[in-house]
């Protein structure tokens, strides 16, 4: 096997690599539920700060955190708080709670920077209750879909919503009662002023709104959804049609579409490989590793060993310094973002020497190479690394960049 010697120069997004143990990150139940976890929820609001998140506004006291709570403070002059990663198909919970004087806020689903996230993306209304659902209540898809009740309970309790957006489907859930659940390009709204539904953005920010008075929200997290604009699905959810075994472990496909790998006869190096090559791109992938399991993702893999000296994307939450998300020997994940027995996200974008590794929902890797000379293109490889490591994958999708 030919060895790619290398010296790679790192630009870690925040603070250095520390290790953290195998319990993995404290979410749970602060978050979000056990179960949420486990089904591959994070959050995007870590309860502390405004780590993963910009204010658009000229008044960076609008938004604070407290008490594990987001907070619009109702000073005014912030604009929006919106998420620094966009979002496309996903499942959006939030609580929110307004004063006993009521309020005006709203959560904006696919959000632009620019223009009003309202009507470039589509926001879900937070208001004072009402008796009558209109096109303004708590709920709507503001000015576009009334919502079928009227939810929301009296200001000063929690309210907890439950957004689904996959494709040119919206729904929404507050307090266990559907509110509405439309295909936007089908839908006939009455609003005639702004943007039609379908003619929206189809990938954005989620945005908080800041409309002057004070409200709360806890609890924000999300589950990513396959599809959207240019991905292409790696795995089919059906055999291991494109897909090439290397070694002894044993890859089956559960009846769920789940891909799994069974190791327990391997005495040597295994994994799976990917029958195309590819040189530039972003992969995302759903990853579930189960007790004290190691895996990785290998790309631009050449050669014929099952585990090429190229990209290794770490899959272990229990190695004290390459833990999952790192670049396998190369360079530290700077966050723990994985737990065992839950489905985590992983995205992997390939851009010449820049590599950069996600982990749900935030980089925690971002760094150039100049291994890249030597490794520009190549398989991509699933990797089967011992007999007591039972991993299970899911979504797997890319989008080649030109």
């Amino acid at each position: 096997m030919r060895v790619c010697h290398y010296v790679a120069v790192v630009m870690l997004c925040g603070v250095a690599a520390v290790a953290q143990g195998p319990a993995g990150p404290d979410w749970t139940p602060r978050l979000m539920s056990a179960d949420e976890a486990a089904e591959g929820f994070f959050p995007l609001f870590n309860g502390a700060d405004l780590d993963g998140w910009r204010i658009s506004g000229s008044n960076k006291n609008a938004f604070t955190a407290k008490d594990e709570m987001l907070v619009v403070t109702g000073e005014g002059g912030g604009g929006w708080l919106f998420t620094t990663r966009m979002y496309e198909n996903f499942v959006l919970r939030y609580e929110y709670r307004l004063t006993e004087a009521g309020g005006n806020s709203g959560v904006a689903i696919r959000a632009t920077a620019a223009g009003n996230p309202a009507f470039t993306g589509m926001e879900i209304q937070i208001l004072t209750p009402e008796e009558e659902p209109r096109l303004g209540s708590s709920g709507a898809l503001y000015a576009s879909v009334k919502p079928a009740v009227a939810a929301d309970r009296p200001a000063g309790q929690w309210n907890v919503v439950e957004v689904l957006c996959d494709g040119r489907r919206i729904r929404t859930v507050m307090n266990g009662e559907g509110l509405y659940d439309v295909d936007v390009n089908t839908y006939e709204s009455p609003d005639k002023e702004h943007t039609p539904l379908k003619d929206r953005a189809k990938i954005g920010y989620i945005a908080l709104q800041d409309y002057g008075d004070y409200a709360e929200f806890r609890k924000v997290r999300l589950k990513p959804l396959p599809g959207g604009e240019d991905w292409r699905p790696l795995f089919n959810g059906k055999d291991l049609d494109g897909w090439r075994v290397i070694g002894e472990s044993k890859w089956v496909v559960d009846e769920g579409g789940i891909l799994r790998v069974d190791n327990s006869g391997m005495t040597g190096r295994s994994a799976l490989r990917t029958v195309e090559e590819f040189a530039d791109f972003e992969l995302r992938l759903s990853i579930k590793p189960h007790h004290h399991a190691n895996s990785g993702v290998f790309f631009r893999c050449r050669g014929d060993d099952p585990w090429p000296r190229t990209y290794e994307a770490q899959v272990d939450n229990h190695d004290p310094k390459q833990f999952t998300g790192a670049i396998w020997d190369q360079v530290p994940a700077n966050e723990l973002r994985a737990m065992d027995d839950c489905w985590l996200q992983m995205r992997v974008v390939a851009r010449g020497p820049s590599i950069q590794v996600a982990v749900n929902g935030k980089t925690v890797v971002d760094y150039l190479s100049s291994k890249h000379r030597h490794c520009r293109r190549g398989w991509i490889c699933l990797q089967g690394h011992d007999a007591n490591s039972v991993v299970e994958f899911k979504d797997v999708e890319i989008k080649v960049i030109e």
